[in-house]
Order: C-alpha cells, then sequence, then structure tokens
C-alpha cells in the first residue's frame, strides 16, 4: 500500500517488479543423486536479491552468519533502469474516469478517478545461477530456456483502471563462466541471464501536481532575491538528520532543503 504525507509518496513500484521477477523462477527444483540410503529426489533451488559478486563471495566464505549458502541457488539483480522514449505518448496527459462500486447506487456512489500518463522505463534484471556440477547446471538452463521464446507476458497488478498491469520479461543474452581447471578452489559453475522487462513508473495526478508546485514555489524564491539578502543555515532536526535552511535576511524562511 502506498504511503503518503506531506509530500512524500513511495508505492514500492520497482520493488514489487523485482518481486515478481524472482517469483518467475522461485519455484525451480533439481534432481540429485543417491546419498546414502537416500534415492534420487528432487531439491529446490532458492533465490536471494542480489549482486553476482556478493552472492558467490558469501558462497566461497561459507557465508558465516547462521546458515550457510548451499548450491544450487540463485540470484535476481538489477542492473539498469532506462527511460523508454520510444514508448512514451501522451506526456503530461490525465485521464478522469466516472465508476460506481460495487453495490452502490447512482448517482450518490459515484467516484471520479485520476490518473496521469505513467512514464515507460526499460529495467534490465540480471539472473545469476551458481551449481557445483554441469548436471545440475543443465537442469536449471532447462527449466528456463524454453520458457522465453523470447519473452514471458506477465500481469503485475489485478486493478480494474490498472493500464499497466500487463508486461512483458524478455530474455536478452546468455553469459556462462566456469572456474576451469578447478585447481584447489571449490568448483562454482556460474550463469547470467540477462531479461528485459518494460515497466511504467507512476504517480497520482494530484500528488504529482503538488510536487510540482512546490518546486515551482523554490524555484520563484531562490530567482527573486539576491544573493545579498538570504543566509544558507545548517540545523538538525527533531529525528537528527541534517537539512540546510534557506532564510532571508529579514528573518523569512524560504523553505528547507
Amino acid at each position: 500500500m502506498a504511503f503518503q504525507r506531506d509530500g512524500y509518496y513511495y508505492d514500492q513500484q520497482l520493488k514489487s517488479y523485482i518481486l515478481q521477477f524472482m517469483a518467475i523462477f522461485s519455484g525451480l527444483q533439481v534432481q540429485i543423486g543417491k546419498w546414502n540410503d537416500k534415492d534420487e529426489r528432487l531439491i529446490s533451488v532458492p533465490i536471494h536479491y542480489g549482486a553476482p559478486d556478493r552472492v558467490v563471495a558469501a558462497i566461497l566464505a561459507d557465508n558465516t552468519q547462521n546458515k550457510p549458502l548451499r548450491l544450487p541457488v540463485m540470484s535476481a539483480y538489477m542492473r539498469n533502469i532506462n527511460i523508454a522514449k520510444e514508448r512514451m505518448h501522451g506526456t503530461g496527459a490525465e485521464r478522469r474516469q466516472a465508476y460506481v462500486p460495487v453495490g452502490g447506487l447512482v448517482p450518490d456512489d459515484i467516484k471520479v478517478i485520476h490518473q496521469r500518463m505513467p512514464t515507460p522505463y526499460n529495467l534490465e534484471l540480471e539472473l545469476g545461477m551458481y551449481a557445483s556440477n554441469s548436471d545440475q547446471h543443465f537442469q536449471m538452463l532447462e527449466q528456463i530456456l524454453p520458457l522465453f521464446d523470447p519473452q514471458l507476458t506477465i500481469q503485475t497488478s489485478d486493478g480494474p483502471f490498472d493500464w499497466t498491469r500487463l508486461t512483458s520479461v524478455e530474455l536478452d543474452r546468455v553469459n556462462i563462466d566456469t572456474n576451469y581447471p578447478v585447481g584447489t578452489d571449490r568448483r562454482i559453475i556460474q550463469s547470467s541471464l540477462t531479461f528485459v522487462m518494460p515497466v511504467y513508473m507512476d504517480t497520482p495526478a494530484d500528488v504529482r501536481r503538488n510536487f510540482v508546485q512546490k518546486i515551482f514555489m523554490r524555484v520563484a524564491a531562490v530567482d527573486t532575491v539576491t544573493t545579498d539578502s538570504f543566509e544558507i543555515i545548517g540545523d538538525i532536526d527533531g529525528q537528527g538528520i541534517p537539512y540546510t535552511l534557506i532564510q532571508d535576511t529579514t528573518g523569512l524562511t524560504i523553505d528547507k532543503i
């Protein structure tokens, strides 16, 4: 749920896209051979969020926290986010639509939603796969690669008025890197799959409108004074967070930065 207060707005949109990307691979399993008196069985392949170098470092160091990180394992990481100008249309457009909730009566329960055209971006996500032998590595690849031909369409939300609820995850490239020869180090077969996910970032129309108006007010306040008529004061708020205060020489506070 989005949090909004005093001009602050956070809807966890990037976090939601990454979690939905990780959910595609969360049910992956591999088969392992006989061990002691046990027959062949399936084990789950966990997936973590983190840069590939941090995941590999945790594997090599046995992750000496509470629980060791075993192989096989996967990691997801957002490498880049780029604005998609080719998918822009209706920049700055707003849509107003009236609707009646389920069980409501006309005209008392009519509601109007205000939506602003979201800004398109392309997320570049990397899936890292780490295995200790080639058989597990091939099993993981053979379960993932056929899913993308070259893309997989997913639904990111079930909102009836969400015009960005459908998106796709496209497989861009596959890189395979293995430690060979083995030497004295433990062998880790590492593969990285790069995906491109078109997404949209948006905020409610009234939130953006109010925020832009505050920007205009700050810019206008700075533009109407000279360097001799204001001073910059550093201070700390009640939570211990430092901030900068622009104050006119007459004692009028312009704004916090």
